[in-house]
């Protein structure tokens, strides 16, 4: 199908007119990006537009949840052989989800590369580059990095680990895949012009994940070196542990396709979206909002929510399963909102109303055969930074950190300063049993309280 008869039939070929009037440059500007669009999911996009955001819970049940990695239940002894075991085998890749800026934290450049270490000044991506490296020393894997960026922090990003040297990881093993974009439509389902020669596109979200690894041909590559699993998580997170192996041993043992890591909520309004078991009998998340009042606030006998499965973006994936995501038609999520965009003859961009589409990673969940959820223990896994200050936040997400490193150092007889920060070295240890073990060589840095071999 040429372009003339994509845009005709689809009654979207005036977006040119503008082009036109700017020259024979933007025209074939704006002609080379409309080449690049995919008509299938523009046309699903203008289909969601008339039907709207789906809406409701529907019939649901609180999901079948693992105890968390960190509660010494004897049931994820199992779990911990297995996972251990891939790990060792070289089974495992892990992917962190690093598409945004830090603008919101006043800072500028990718939110990886934000220095939230409070001693150290360690980033987000040194902390996790500090954990498979420990994981690579204590497992003896080579365990692939996949760091899925975005257009605009995408060259950023890459140069910011060619100039650290990869963190000693290797730049053979680390792989980055950025995310695409989708076209942000008028109301009426029209495109928007960022410029006479440009659409104006937004990052594909989350959900992009699926597709980004594609377009990178990162699935046949993992394959070919025996990996079958690839553990994800999101950049903002620096609680999460890294590859666990009790959560990719559940994973594994239970032979599911898409494994989801939760957080027990006790505000019935915490703003956080709940996996839950649809009517169909398949896991599923639901936004907050959908949830009625009188099954948010319901408590179970010991007081607890009813569901209280929160959604944080921690998961397993099944190779095989992560590839068929790629073409999966996932629901597509709509913002609204004004847009800085040209309209009419304007030659400079003017807020109007506009939509942006993306899809989650999430959304998968219903379209796995076998799925498994296991609850991460919040003091000990979770305290995102996603705000300069408030909940969420960089001090939030600090005094989490400390919280956890104090928690630790008493459990491994470390004498430590009353007050203060506290920061573990970077791929010192993987996790407290491994501080523990290596108690006996660890000391304070001089000036300043950082634990270091």
């Amino acid at each position: 199908m040429s372009l003339r008869t994509a845009l005709e039939e689809r009654g979207m070929d005036g977006v040119l007119s503008v082009a036109r009037q700017a020259g024979p440059a933007a025209e074939a500007a704006l002609k080379a990006d409309l080449e690049s669009v995919d008509w299938t999911m523009l046309d699903r996009q203008r289909r969601a537009l008339e039907k709207g955001e789906p809406k409701g819970a529907g019939k649901i049940q609180p999901p079948e949840v693992k105890p968390a990695s960190t509660s010494g239940a004897p049931e994820n002894a199992a779990a911990e052989e297995a996972g251990w075991a891939a790990l060792r085998k070289g089974r495992v890749a892990i992917a962190t989800v690093a598409g945004g800026q830090a603008s919101r934290l006043g800072f500028q450049g990718p939110k990886g590369a934000y220095p939230l270490g409070s001693v150290g000044g360690s980033s987000l991506f040194q902390m996790m580059a500090g954990q498979i490296a420990r994981l690579r020393a204590l497992t003896g894997a080579a365990l692939p990095w996949i760091i899925q960026t975005g257009p605009g922090n995408h060259e950023e990003t890459v140069e910011y680990f060619a100039r650290r040297s990869f963190y000693g990881l290797g730049s053979r093993t680390v792989h980055f895949a950025c995310q695409g974009t989708l076209p942000a439509l008028t109301p009426e389902g029209q495109f928007l012009l960022a410029s006479p020669g440009a659409l104006f596109r937004n990052p594909d979200g989350h959900g992009g994940f699926y597709r980004a690894l594609r377009e990178a041909h990162l699935p046949e590559k993992l394959r070919a070196q025996g990996i079958d699993t690839v553990f994800y998580c999101q950049v903002d997170n620096p609680l999460v542990r890294m590859g666990d192996p009790i959560f990719l041993g559940h994973h594994l043992l239970e032979k599911a396709r898409m494994s989801v890591k939760v957080v027990a909520k006790e505000d019935p309004h915490e703003k956080v979206g709940l996996i839950v078991r649809r009517e169909d009998g398949r896991l599923g998340c639901i936004e907050y909002s959908d949830l009625p009042d009188e099954l948010s606030e319901a408590r179970e006998a010991d007081g607890t929510l009813t569901y209280r499965a929160g959604n944080i973006a921690l998961h397993a994936f099944d190779l095989r399963f992560l590839e068929e995501m790629a073409e999966a038609a996932l629901p597509l999520h709509q913002a609204r909102k004004d847009i800085l965009a040209l309209k009419g003859s304007s030659p400079e961009p003017v807020k109007q109303a506009g939509v942006k589409f993306e899809t989650f990673v999430f959304d998968a969940l219903p379209l796995a055969d076998g799925a498994m959820v296991q609850l991460a223990e919040r003091a000990e896994e979770f305290a995102p930074v996603k705000n300069a200050s408030g909940n969420d936040s960089v001090a939030t997400s600090r005094e989490a950190l400390n919280a956890r490193t104090r928690r630790w150092a008493k459990e491994a007889g470390l004498a430590l300063p009353e007050h203060g920060a506290v920061e573990i070295q970077s791929g010192l240890c993987y996790d407290k049993g491994d501080l523990i073990a290596q108690a006996p060589g660890l000391r304070l840095a001089a000036g300043g309280h950082l634990i270091t071999g």
